[in-house]
């Protein structure tokens, strides 16, 4: 007697490329397939890319990047939500002190007769302070339509202290 068993088959192709050159600019991206047509549960096809941009210049660097997500859902013909973002960021460092701004904005789109969802907008800054192994963080975030909810707003404010031994 000959037991069998199958495990589901998960097959992932990725691809990333990073140039960078000497005058501060870094431009990259990446891509990646993933076929989970045969797992049991929550089986799709998804295919993720992203493309950035970053210059950095003394203490200065600036950045942007955009992101798509696809997925296909197991019936191999029925689209789910594509996902679409777009993240910016500046960061200044003087010395020990750095300061930083981010901000993102995330769209799921609409799909069959499902409406697309609120744009998620999020926004951060952050200052930090390092002193031999101890630094002192603070950032204040704010984040606008959470989990796509209109209307909805959550906030953070953050005061961190660690210790490097």
């Amino acid at each position: 007697m000959t037991l069998q068993h199958t495990q589901p088959v998960l097959v992932l192709d990725a691809v990333t490329l990073q140039i960078a050159h000497e005058s501060g600019i870094e431009i990259g991206g990446g891509h990646e397939d993933i076929d989970d047509t045969q797992s049991l549960v929550g089986a799709a096809n998804t295919s993720r890319s992203t493309g950035y941009v970053k210059y950095a210049a003394g203490g200065l660097t600036v950045s942007y990047q955009e992101s798509y997500q696809n997925t296909l859902a197991p019936a191999a013909t029925a689209a789910t939500a594509d996902i679409e973002s777009e993240i910016t960021g500046i960061a200044y460092t003087a010395g020990n002190v750095t300061v930083s701004y981010g901000e993102a904005a995330i769209q799921t789109k609409g799909a069959g007769t499902t409406a697309a969802l609120p744009e998620i907008e999020l926004e951060s800054i952050q200052a930090a302070y390092v002193v031999g192994a101890m630094t002192v963080s603070v950032a204040m975030s704010e984040t606008s339509n959470p989990h796509g909810v209109l209307g909805d707003k959550y906030e953070e404010n953050t005061l961190a202290v660690s210790f490097a031994f």
